[in-house]
């Protein structure tokens, strides 16, 4: 330091300056990355290395310090004129480089920056809560209203500093009470205000708040993480996106009597790689059998697509098309099974289910945009929502019910099928404009373009080896199907309050074999005049629905033929059955068990039970009665002796029953 303050006050020559210029280009970069330090932080540490290194490192600038004789103050001094820093500025820098490397070339920041002065914990936990609604307390709440809540509370609790708090309470501040019960003084709200409240909100990460404001969809769409497909990977056919929508307009549909006014469902399938239609339908309600109708106009005209990708509702889910093993819980998929697992399974389609409520799992949902866009287009367009109505729409409506009392000549609304031969020339004509997305670029003469759905099908689907299945097949797979049971050889099934009866073409009487067994009847809910009947997943053959017998007609004399021929039939078989296979009476049986019987040893070790000496008294008595023999006792007897009567006397005190003999 001596030197240096020796060398400051020496006056510099101008004349004498170095010139730095020519030793600029040696200047070397940071040797190693700094240690969390920002972009900013590190252009500047760069910086103040760059202006600082002749003095952090000597050897590399040897023709400068020559030319300032070899002294730190003069080398100083050049250093602060070329670049317009005070001398002690500099040498401050050097002496923080040396002691704390890279970082000490920036200021430090405050140990509290980020954090509010003001706001303690127990503010900052307040106004979390405040901001986050509460199920059953309250809901979102502006920034005044929290701030006015602030103050209420800071108020409340300025009162009731190092007290006891009582009932509720108490169980509620339990967090901010001593081990006295007492309320605490980090408890206290300090004062702020509100520019103060909002940095404080701000600070709350934006998906806590976008939950608990805003709701779980908001959550879904503005919040989590997005999984990306690689569509290019996928052939066509592999993937069936199908979904429902609703459409933004109305039509009528055919009631008893009359018409009404509704919103039909648009019912589709998408080719997930090249985002063409392949099938579709206007339907009244969505259902099962709208996804089924989808499903086999893309196996006819298309062929049969490896998988199909779809919702969770209780519509596709159905045992019509997953079958009776539906597939409850997500886990690994194995081999198809032989039995009948609806739809789906007989064409051997694997089924995916996307994640519940999330649009965005679904490749279908974007692209329904592009009906939505010609739904605007029509005159029937509502809106998707009330508030969205156009002023016509309820103007075309009091024309619809003049219409129905008479006074109009025709109704505004086109019908649901007008409204679906429409739809049909709409969707064709959306697979022929370019579509913007991946996989779907081109070259084109002009550079690059975007190819449309049609237009990416044709070329793709020469590599795919479609599956196909014959049309008369198809029919039959797609038949509806129920448990029923076959009685009087017969299945009787109920169709809108009327009841249809169905017998086997050709063998009437064939069903009686399965008499009081379940099957199933596949049918074909538009043509209910023929059926496929299934026992225990085997094909038995088709049932016709047989018509009811008229009187004077033949049906009851034909029935009659049937019914004797099937009893000639049973009887001459169960006769079959006593003449091959032999039998046994019941004699025979028995002797024949007697014969196999075992041979047993009676010998077993026996103890005498002691009994109580009354019971065996009387045994004795019982043995002794059944042993006793007359012969045995005449035997052992002795003679008996007869004695002289008494002589005869007057005397009454002597009673004697024999007199001379006799009784």
């Amino acid at each position: 330091m001596g030197l240096i303050a020796q060398e400051s006050r020496v006056p510099e020559s101008p004349g004498i300056a170095p010139d730095l210029s020519k030793w600029k280009h040696r200047a070397a970069p940071l040797e190693e990355p700094p240690i969390n330090l920002s972009v900013s932080d590190r252009g500047l540490a760069e910086e103040r290395f760059e202006k600082i290194e002749p003095l952090t490192h000597p050897e590399r600038f040897q023709d400068l310090w020559r030319e300032c004789d070899g002294l730190k103050g003069r080398v100083e001094r050049a250093l602060a004129d070329r670049h317009g820093v005070p001398s002690r500025t500099l040498r401050r820098w050097a002496a923080s480089y040396k002691k704390h490397g890279q970082q000490g070339l920036v200021n430090r920041d405050r140990a509290d920056k980020g954090e509010h002065r003001k706001i303690n914990k127990a503010a900052a936990e307040f106004i979390l809560a405040m901001a986050v609604p509460k199920a059953g307390a309250f809901a979102t709440l502006s920034g005044r209203e929290i701030f006015r809540a602030y103050e209420e509370e800071r108020a409340w609790r300025e009162q009731r500093l190092m007290r006891r708090l009582q009932g509720a309470d108490e169980q509620k501040y339990s967090r901010y009470l001593g081990e006295d019960g007492l309320l605490l003084a980090s408890a206290a709200l300090p004062k702020i205000s509100y520019k103060t409240l909002l940095a404080c909100m701000a600070e709350i990460p934006e998906p806590v708040l976008t939950l608990a404001r805003r709701g779980e969809e908001a959550y879904r769409n503005t919040q989590e993480i997005i999984s990306y497909r690689d569509l290019t990977a996928i052939e066509p056919l592999e993937w069936l996106v199908c979904d429902h929508r609703i459409l933004d307009i109305f039509c009528r549909v055919p009631v008893r009597g009359g018409w009404r006014l509704a919103r039909p469902w648009f019912s589709a399938g998408i080719d997930m790689r090249t985002r063409r239609w392949l099938g579709w339908g206007i339907f009244e309600v969505p259902s099962s059998e709208a996804i089924a109708t989808v499903l086999k106009k893309v196996c006819i005209n298309f062929g049969v697509p490896a998988n199909c990708y779809w919702d969770n509702g209780k519509d596709y889910r159905s045992e019509y098309l997953e079958g009776n093993a539906v597939l409850r819980e997500t886990g690994k998929v194995g081999e198809l099974d032989a039995s009948w697992r609806g739809v789906t399974g007989a064409l051997g389609i694997r089924i995916t289910h996307a994640i519940v409520r999330n649009a965005r799992a679904k490749i279908i949902e974007p692209n329904f945009v592009r009906v939505a866009n010609f739904d605007k287009q029509l005159p029937e367009y509502c809106g998707h929502r009330p508030s969205e109505r156009p002023d016509r729409f309820d103007a075309m409506v009091k024309q619809h019910e003049a219409w129905i009392r008479g006074d109009r000549p025709e109704s505004p609304f086109r019908t649901i099928q007008e409204i679906a031969a429409l739809y049909d020339q709409a969707i064709e004509d959306i697979n022929e404009r370019e579509l913007q997305g991946d996989g779907m670029q081109k070259f084109t003469p002009t550079g690059r373009g975007w190819m449309s759905p049609a237009e990416c099908w044709d070329e793709l689907i020469g590599r795919v080896e479609r599956r196909t299945v014959r049309l008369e097949d198809i029919h039959i797979i797609f038949s509806k199907r129920r448990a029923v049971t076959v009685k009087h050889g017969e299945i009787c099934v109920t169709f809108s309050g009327q009841r249809f009866h169905y017998r086997l073409e050709g063998e009437p009487t064939q069903l009686m074999a399965v008499n009081g067994q379940l099957v199933e009847f596949a049918y074909d809910p538009h043509d209910l005049g023929q059926a496929a009947i299934y026992w225990r997943d085997r094909f038995i053959g088709l049932a016709s629905c047989a018509p009811l017998r008229k009187m004077g007609e033949d049906g009851f004399v034909e029935d009659e033929r049937n019914r004797r021929a099937a009893r000639r039939d049973i009887k001459a078989a169960v006769v079959l059955v006593h003449k091959t296979i032999p039998t046994l009476s019941p004699e025979e049986r028995l002797a024949r068990r007697r014969e196999v019987l075992p041979a047993r040893e009676n010998a077993k070790p026996e103890i005498l039970l002691e009994l109580p000496e009354p019971i065996q008294q009387a045994a004795d008595a019982s043995r002794a009665d059944r042993e006793f023999s007359f012969t045995a006792a005449a035997e052992e007897a002795e003679p008996i002796v007869s004695y002289p009567p008494p002589a005869e006397s007057d005397d009454e005190s002597t009673f004697c029953f024999f007199k001379d003999g006799k009784l």
